[in-house]
């Protein structure tokens, strides 16, 4: 939601989503009418203020609605072509030749590009291609999803707000979630094909007498609207591209639904792919710079897959054996989400020692680390310090760190590349203001007359503990090494 805030999409997101807008946890139950309930996670964010560390509070949107809103935001700066499948391509030192297809004419044409990312899912044709294999034990456990409409289910749910609720009673085990909290349902029934289940044998009669069973109301109104089979699995690609073709999402990685790890890692992987691209293309960068993609990404997908499938074990989803899903890993879900770590090339500074993931909840300005939020007031406005990124490189300076504007200024003109630079503190040179009882500095790991350095996806990638003599010229040192400039 952070990424989707600066993309300007927030506040679209949460209409899509506002249905489900007031749900919220994980509960078990042995059938909806049943006596056993149970919250397995009652409260996503843990008890946090999470005003108090993101711009973004949390959301649950379905992919069937968030994807429209992001489309309409693409075909205002893109080219979007449904039915249309690429049958090969070629690359060399110069750019990217694709075949594709219009698959309602039959037209085949070349498309030319510097770069091809393969976001096509997780039986990418594209990484197949490049010969690249994928590492991890593979399928956890498969289900067959289906999409059904009753009236009355609302009223046996009652109160009961949930992102998910597990069913274990045998007959109707599965993993009931809402669409809309009216009439829109969806269930994923546990699959067993190494048993001989074969897909056809979930009928609609057989999947509506399940549902039933789950509800533990024999008569109640169950329209079946759509079935389809999933797979549950712990992959993440050997390597994240070759040459000028890159992966990104599910071609890239695969892990179970559980703590919805899966989506924010795809669009984590494209959030730090775009302005690497973005940087090379309008020569800021040197070409190494996107080999940094999967220094920062792999270790990410491999930490994250792993926790997905704790929490699959811990969430006791039907279909999984909890053994299997074991590591005690005692990161939260908060912190998985927004606290990894990168260590590359692209960060000065930071430590490749210690976990992509820490265990505790920490943003604290290091190196490699997303950035703290901080409200503040720019021009009478309240904004978020994560507002000020995306954009170009961005340089904060404390209350006493005049000095850093004029390196900042000096850097972005030595290397052709934009830096914005801004003054943290209550007085008139100062372009924030902190609200009051906040200390820009101890959040940032810094001191009044020190700087931190973060780059376009919102990262740090480096940090002055104080005043330098030599600022102009370090600032410049770290942005060339940043862009892995010669």
């Amino acid at each position: 939601m952070e990424i989707f805030r600066t993309a300007g999409l927030e506040e679209r997101v949460r209409e899509a989503a506002f249905a489900l807008a007031g749900n919220d946890g994980v509960l078990q139950v042995d059938t909806l009418t049943g006596d056993q309930h149970r919250w397995i996670i009652q409260d996503i964010s843990a008890g946090m203020d999470v005003s108090r560390v993101s711009s973004s509070n949390w959301c649950l949107c379905s992919q069937n609605d968030l994807e429209p809103v992001l489309l309409d935001r693409a075909r205002q700066g893109g080219d979007i072509r449904f039915g249309t499948e690429m049958l090969s391509f070629t690359q060399d030192r110069d750019g990217v030749r694709a075949q594709v297809m219009s698959r309602e004419s039959g037209e085949t044409y070349t498309v030319n590009a510097d770069f091809l990312v393969a976001a096509d899912g997780p039986r990418s044709p594209v990484r197949e291609r490049l010969g690249i294999g994928q590492s991890g034990p593979g399928a956890l456990f498969h289900n067959i999803s289906v999409t059904f409409r009753s009236k009355t289910l609302k009223d046996y749910v009652g109160r009961q707000r949930f992102i998910v609720c597990y069913i274990t009673d045998p007959q109707g085990e599965g993993a009931l979630l809402p669409v809309d909290n009216e009439e829109r349902w969806v269930v994923h029934i546990p699959w067993f094909p190494d048993r001989g289940e074969a897909l056809e044998d979930f009928t609609d009669e057989r999947c509506a007498t399940h549902i039933r069973a789950a509800v533990g109301v024999p008569d109640i109104d169950v329209e079946i609207t759509g079935k389809a089979p999933w797979h549950a699995s712990k992959r993440v690609a050997d390597r994240y591209g070759e040459g000028r073709v890159f992966l990104a999402g599910d071609s890239a990685h695969e892990m179970p639904p559980t703590g919805a790890f899966g989506s924010n890692t795809g669009i984590q992987d494209a959030h730090n792919l775009a302005w690497k691209l973005a940087a090379v293309l309008r020569g800021w960068a040197g070409r190494p710079l996107l080999d940094t993609y999967e220094c920062e990404r792999r270790p990410v997908a491999v930490t994250t897959s792993t926790r997905a499938s704790q929490q699959a074990a811990e969430e006791e989803h039907p279909g999984f054996s909890p053994a299997a899903g074991r590591n005690d890993d005692p990161a939260d879900l908060m912190t998985v989400a927004l606290c990894y770590r990168y260590a590359s090339s692209a960060v000065v500074g930071g430590s490749a020692e210690g976990p992509v993931v820490p265990a505790e909840f920490r943003l604290g300005g290091e190196p490699g680390s997303r950035a703290p939020h901080m409200w503040v007031s720019r021009d009478g406005a309240r904004i978020s310090t994560l507002d000020l990124y995306e954009r170009s490189f961005v340089l904060l300076a404390g209350p006493a760190g005049q000095k850093w504007r004029h390196a900042a200024e000096q850097a972005s003109k030595d290397l052709g590349v934009p830096v914005e630079a801004y003054l943290v503190g209550d007085g008139p040179d100062h372009d924030l203001t902190p609200e009051p009882d906040a200390d820009w500095a101890a959040l940032h790991g810094t001191a009044e007359d020190g700087a931190v350095l973060v780059r376009p996806d919102g990262f740090v990638a480096w940090r002055a503990p104080g005043h330098m003599p030599s600022a102009d010229g370090e600032l410049t040192d770290v942005l060339r090494t940043v862009l892995c400039r010669d």
